[in-house]
């Protein structure tokens, strides 16, 4: 596998975690993995954005056009992210708004989350999900980044297998919040394979 991978969300979404676990997932298949991470403004609402580079990578930092596959925790954040990635690269996107810190100080309005997704649909292939709602099943809503982890995984789109990802969250979690995470995996997972399944059927 060689695969560059941007994630992108607001300080407090777990991001961070959301990068650790799809890197020692990688790391447990055999693959060569270099991480980096860059906060924002804050440590709670202000930008992060991950870069995880599996393969024979030496750098942590992917170059600007180099991004395979951008993972998004919040809109706006996942809109700015893409700068990096090339035209016609694969955007998967969590609809939760949370407002950046960013935006807040230049006292500018959220933009509308449909116009904002038919905007990145233009140039890049965009799955979307509620990764809040589907984190909710399990009973914490905390759990998204999971949920959305299982949805990247059930397109097809993230190659790695159930069984490392299941290790890796086991590594950081545990009892009540390992049962909770499991499940929002779970939930996202479904949610991937249905909507990549509706793709196959009724290809845009």
């Amino acid at each position: 596998m060689k695969t560059n991978i941007l994630l992108a969300g607001v300080g407090g979404q777990g991001v961070i975690t959301l990068g650790l676990i799809i890197s020692q997932a990688a790391i447990e298949q055999g693959e060569n993995v270099v991480m980096s991470e860059i906060h924002g403004l804050a440590q709670r609402g202000g930008s992060v954005t991950v870069d995880v580079r599996i393969g024979d990578y030496h750098a942590p930092i992917i170059p600007d056009g180099d991004v395979d596959l951008t993972i998004g925790m919040e809109p706006l954040e996942t809109k700015r992210a893409l700068s990096r990635a090339p035209t016609g690269s694969r955007v998967v996107m969590s609809t939760e708004k949370l407002v950046p810190v960013s935006l807040s100080i230049r006292h500018e309005e959220y933009p509308d989350l449909l116009l904002l997704a038919e905007s990145i649909s233009e140039n890049f292939h965009l799955r979307t999900i509620d990764a809040v709602s589907a984190a909710r099943k399990s009973g914490s809503f905390k759990a998204a980044n999971i949920a959305l982890l299982g949805f990247v995984v059930g397109t097809g789109w993230l190659d790695l297998s159930l069984e490392s990802v299941r290790n890796q969250i086991g590594r950081i979690f545990s009892k009540k919040s390992l049962e909770i995470n499991l499940i929002a995996l779970e939930s996202g997972l479904e949610m991937g394979k249905a909507a990549q399944q509706e793709f196959l059927q009724h290809p845009a």
